[in-house]
């Protein structure tokens, strides 16, 4: 359900845990490390035997593994020749023990600034073990130029990157300007966080996690901030029972919606009816209620007033209505006058059911600090990211350079649970682990995605699941159904309907996979 993916430092605690606490040897880790990678290589490119590979070594603990690897592949019959940053007496502990086996075994070994890579043909393999997944920061011009060479190389050879990347940052995934695109990575023990977000995606191709032997009370003692979601999240949603009535299965209300912006409610409650609500209702200014309906037999409505405007006042035209509901979803198409300002400061300030705020919603929230005053812990927040831009007073380009880093800033403002939305969205709340979804998809790049996201999310509110626990459940189902529409759609052109229709077959398609 939930995939531990340790920072870099988080990793290297484990691994001295490992060492000093447990007395697990630092060279049987570096020796499993090569074992498995060379497994994951045989998987990748098949038999060595004969082929030619050059393996990049740099100055680090990827050294050690980079040198065990060399060896082990020499055993396997390639023809491998070492490149490495240090002199060799420079290099120390476990990683000098397996340099040392390596020359035992006849590797060779070149100092590598000391080589003309001029002269390199174009091997069958490239391995690429310059630097680990501690790296953030700027290259300097020497692994600038070794890495565009790894790249060049790779347009003919197979480039196989040991941990992660060189280039990439492990905690975010950023890959520097430069920074090696390797056909497939090994990674050891867990997937480190950068390797889960969408940004490092075209640097790791196909990715490998392998376990090392660390002992699994390494991590239960000391848990991950970050965590990884997986297939079963959907376990979280309750099987429906036979004797189940619209009554008992939940009760949203969809608040939004104003003039020529009736259509994102509309998608919101599509979310929730097909996320499982029994019941949907919108609130609308009166005069857009038909509209906003749109011939939709299966979703009621909630006039409110006679106008087509929202205010404050139709607060007291809604709030008597509270208890029939179980969750409220408020924000799509809301609108920007300061009549919504109004409105939803109303709302906040009401006693109300747990609420979902998205859309025109969030940006009165950054925009008016008296909304913000009045959220609670049962709130869930679903910003963009131009919508966190605004929330955190940052541009664009700021909240998208280290986003676990701004989405745990926001989570400490605003108290309650949130979701940032894009490739790999994130979601947190007070003093919880980060939770991160493996999805990246182009199709729930459309109109209307986000809205269908809000009532999902709102309608699996009225279960006995967290604020948290329905949040990551509902990111990971929506997610989800959008790679169902890739299939459908390789190369786009779904509507936003198509997402929410496509919804509960989530669960068949994962339900048929199991059964087989």
């Amino acid at each position: 359900m939930y995939i531990p993916l340790p920072t870099p430092d988080e990793m290297a605690l484990w691994d001295r845990t490992s060492i000093d606490t447990y007395g697990i040897d630092a060279k049987m880790l570096m020796e499993n490390a090569s074992r498995e990678a060379l497994h994951v290589l045989l998987e990748e490119f098949g038999s060595l035997q004969g082929k030619s590979a050059v393996v990049f070594a740099g100055s680090g603990n990827n050294a050690g593994d980079a040198f065990a690897l060399a060896r082990h592949m020499t055993d396997m019959g390639a023809k491998v020749m070492v490149l490495h940053k240090k002199a060799q007496q420079e290099y120390t502990r476990e990683t000098a023990y397996h340099l040392q086996l390596a020359l035992n075994t006849e590797v060779p070994l070149v100092r590598l600034p000391e080589y003309n890579l001029d002269f390199l043909t174009h091997p069958d393999i490239v391995v690429d073990g310059l630097l680990g997944t501690g790296f953030r920061g700027l290259l300097n011009k020497q692994y600038k130029d070794w890495i565009n060479h790894i790249n060049r190389m790779g347009k003919n050879s197979f480039v196989f990157a040991l941990d992660i990347p060189s280039g990439i940052n492990g905690w975010t995934g950023l890959p520097s300007p430069t920074a090696v695109k390797a056909d497939a990575t090994a990674t050891f023990a867990f997937a480190k966080v950068g390797l889960f977000m969408a940004e490092s995606r075209p640097y790791v191709g196909n990715l490998h996690v392998r376990s090392i032997g660390l002992p699994a009370r390494v991590s239960e003692d000391a848990p991950p901030s970050h965590f990884g979601l997986d297939q079963h999240i959907l376990s979280l949603y309750p099987a429906p029972q036979d004797d189940l009535h619209k009554g008992t299965a939940g009760h949203v209300l969809i608040v939004g919606g104003s003039e020529g912006l009736t259509g994102a409610p509309h998608l919101a409650a599509l979310g929730a009816l097909r996320g499982g609500a029994g019941l949907v209702t919108i609130a609308i200014p009166g005069a857009l209620a038909s509209e906003v309906k749109n011939g939709a037999a299966d979703i009621m409505t909630l006039p409110l007033g006679e106008g087509g405007k929202w205010s404050g006042s139709l607060i007291e035209a809604l709030s008597p209505h509270f208890e029939r509901f179980d969750s409220v979803v408020i924000g799509p198409g809301l609108g920007r006058d300061t009549g919504s300002r109004n409105f939803l400061r109303a709302y906040l300030q009401s006693e109300h059911p747990p609420t979902v705020i998205d859309a025109d919603a969030l940006y009165w929230l950054a925009e008016d600090p008296q909304c913000v005053q009045h959220l609670d812990q049962e709130c869930i927040l679903t910003p963009h990211p131009g919508e966190m831009a605004r929330l955190c007073r940052k541009s664009n380009n700021e909240v998208q350079q280290n986003r676990p880093a701004i989405l745990r800033q926001a989570v400490q403002d605003f108290q309650c649970t949130m979701v940032f939305k894009g490739a790999n969205t994130l979601i947190t709340a007070p003093n919880r682990p980060m939770y991160v979804s493996p999805i990246a998809c182009a199709n729930l790049a459309i109109g209307g995605a986000g809205d269908i996201l809000a009532g999902l999310i709102g309608s699996l509110r009225n279960s006995s699941l967290s604020p948290l626990q329905a949040t990551c459940l509902g990111v990971y189902w929506h997610g989800f159904a959008g790679e169902l529409l890739r299939e459908r759609y390789p190369y786009r052109g779904n509507r936003a309907t198509e997402l929410a229709d496509i919804l509960p077959l989530v669960f068949k398609e994962t339900h048929d996979a199991h059964s087989c």
